[in-house]
């Protein structure tokens, strides 16, 4: 069975550059534009990971990151925050609702995210325990 993403991004370019690489990897994406469905969607959808914008209308990733990690369902699946704010305060509350990492856009590459959601990914599916970190 492929490795499923879920993208959770506000903005349709960096969707669509992210949809891109993840499928050139092999993996599954669904893709949400904002926060507000995400539990409903992570039920449904069953990701392996979820990468999730900061940042959005509607619902914010914060927010929706402590929904999921709220529901019993979806509690146990890694968050990838990914934003453009490199923030203390945002870094914190997004540590503090159970992100296993917070990478700040222009410090990244795309091909580099793709790698830490691998790495992340694997050390799951290892059930090695993950450090969060700032990236």
């Amino acid at each position: 069975m492929a490795t499923k993403v879920l993208l959770v991004e506000d903005d349709p370019a960096i969707q669509r550059l992210y949809d891109n690489l993840f499928r050139l990897e092999g993996y599954g994406v669904a893709l949400l534009p904002d926060g507000n469905n995400v539990v409903d969607t992570a039920k449904h959808e069953k990701p392996d990971i979820i990468l999730m914008d900061v940042m959005m209308p509607g619902r914010n990733g914060l927010d929706a990151l402590k929904d999921l990690k709220a529901e019993r369902h979806t509690k146990y699946i890694p968050v990838i925050m990914l934003s453009a704010y490199e923030e203390d305060d945002l870094l914190f509350q997004a540590m503090q609702a159970g992100a296993n990492r917070y990478l700040v856009k222009s410090r990244l590459e795309p091909p580099e995210v793709v790698a830490i959601i691998k790495e992340v990914i694997a050390q799951q599916q290892t059930g090695k325990e993950d450090q969060a970190q700032f990236i």
